[in-house]
């Protein structure tokens, strides 16, 4: 499918990643506004890309 398949590809998310853990310096708190974010986080497992100094946080009570 056009535009869903260009953002699936693992080569450039390995790339993203690691460029990501060469940047970070310094803990990061990441906020998710939405539980549509936190699905899509998870279901795509995002969240085993975040190493110890990441963290995600729901920003709604």
């Amino acid at each position: 499918m056009k535009y869903v398949d260009e953002f699936r590809d693992r080569a450039v998310a390995a790339a993203l990643a690691e460029r990501i853990k060469k940047t970070v310096t310094r803990p990061w708190t990441i906020m998710e506004v939405c539980s549509g974010q936190t699905h899509s986080i998870v279901r795509f497992g995002l969240d085993s890309l975040l190493l110890h100094n990441r963290t995600l946080v729901q920003g709604r009570a």
